[in-house]
């Protein structure tokens, strides 16, 4: 996973941090929204604006996983993936111009090629932050 390898996290390891970083790196703005999105279906979701890109995640769900989901979706983002869908067809109203894409993950389209990169992706980091913080915490104790 060479995305996920070539990253600078943080330390300790704090996910908004890491999109602070990555949308700095990139000159576009990453806003993460906690959602109560289990009505919805997915529980993270990657809009893709003019401008920005914004990540939506479950509200209700644990610290870790709300880390995974927006891993996931930033893997989506850093993957360069486009969107089957675009919110234009969710919201006649929204220009496709404000917004451009969509990305939900869905435990079942992992199989996709695209949503098995962004999964992949969040994983890879998820270890090597996992690894760091037990080395430090090892060299600490």
């Amino acid at each position: 996973m060479r995305l996920a390898r070539k990253l600078r996290l943080p330390q300790p390891f704090d996910v908004h941090a890491l999109c602070a970083r990555v949308a700095a790196d990139r000159g576009r703005p990453i806003t993460l929204i906690p959602l109560p999105m289990a009505s919805l279906g997915p529980c993270g979701l990657w809009l893709a604006g003019d401008r920005e890109d914004v990540v939506c995640y479950e509200q209700h769900t644990s610290a870790l996983h709300q880390e995974h989901i927006i891993l996931h979706e930033l893997g989506h983002i850093l993957h360069g993936h486009e969107g089957s869908e675009t919110m234009s067809a969710l919201f006649p109203d929204l220009s496709g111009e404000t917004v451009r894409t969509m990305l939900a993950r869905q435990h079942e389209t992992f199989g996709e090629r695209a949503e098995r990169e962004a999964e992949d992706f969040a994983f890879a980091v998820l270890a090597r932050a996992s690894r760091a913080q037990g080395l430090r915490g090892s060299l600490e104790g």
